[in-house]
């Protein structure tokens, strides 16, 4: 008796212990897995506020880009800007509206691109500074050879010849008589072909092939 209650305890024992150790295992992993999520939901965060705040920098450097003339430290008249975009953003034509309006003849030609925060110039617009740093800059005049509207004649595209109008055979759409399936039926057992059936009962291929499968004799 002794030994079965010792026995009985030893088991009992043994289970709160396992129970024991079941709970704290599933404690230790609903915090790790909690953890995980509140890393994973951080991380998350962290993610969406880089990306509003990239979107925030770009849409002020867009707004910068377009409305630079009339923001305060713009040092020329907005006037003489002209907004390119790409590759540079401006060229100032300094001198522009003076020169149109009281007819003077000082201009300077300013490569201007706006720039906000730690940006830097692309490696076109470091090509471009380097070639007006070197004086590879010119004006150019294009005058195109026009012919006179009344000479101009535009190629056309060439005709192409029309293609002979398909008829169809006289008989195509006719009813089959009873004297046209006997003899149908006797020109074909005597080995006459389908090109020469049509041509014979003025049908379509189509026509006499089912005509004959009508018939039985053609599967």
């Amino acid at each position: 008796m002794e030994i079965l209650i010792s026995l009985l305890f030893g088991i009992m024992i043994g289970s709160a212990i396992a129970y024991h150790i079941a709970q704290k295992a599933r404690r230790e992993s609903e915090k790790r897995i909690r953890l995980m999520r509140e890393e994973h939901q951080q991380a998350l965060k962290k993610a969406r506020d880089r990306s509003i705040d990239g979107s925030r920098a770009v849409i002020k450097g867009k707004l910068a880009e377009q409305f630079a003339p009339i923001l305060p430290g713009f040092q020329y008249l907005p006037s003489d800007a002209r907004f390119i975009g790409d590759p540079i953003d401006y060229i100032i034509f300094n001198g522009y509206t003076e020169t149109k309006d009281n007819g003077g003849n000082d201009l300077e030609i300013v490569i201007l691109d706006v720039k906000t925060g730690q940006a830097s110039l692309s490696r076109t617009q470091q090509a471009i500074a380097k070639a007006i740093r070197e004086g590879r800059v010119r004006f150019e005049v294009f005058r195109p050879e026009i012919q006179d509207d009344r000479s101009f004649q535009p190629a056309l595209p060439e005709r192409r010849p029309a293609l002979p109008e398909q008829k169809s055979p006289f008989r195509a759409y006719a009813a089959w008589t009873r004297a046209e399936d006997e003899h149908l039926i006797r020109r074909y057992q005597q080995g006459a072909s389908i090109p020469e059936l049509v041509h014979e009962f003025q049908r379509k291929p189509g026509g006499v092939r089912s005509r004959l499968k009508k018939l039985g004799l053609l599967h």
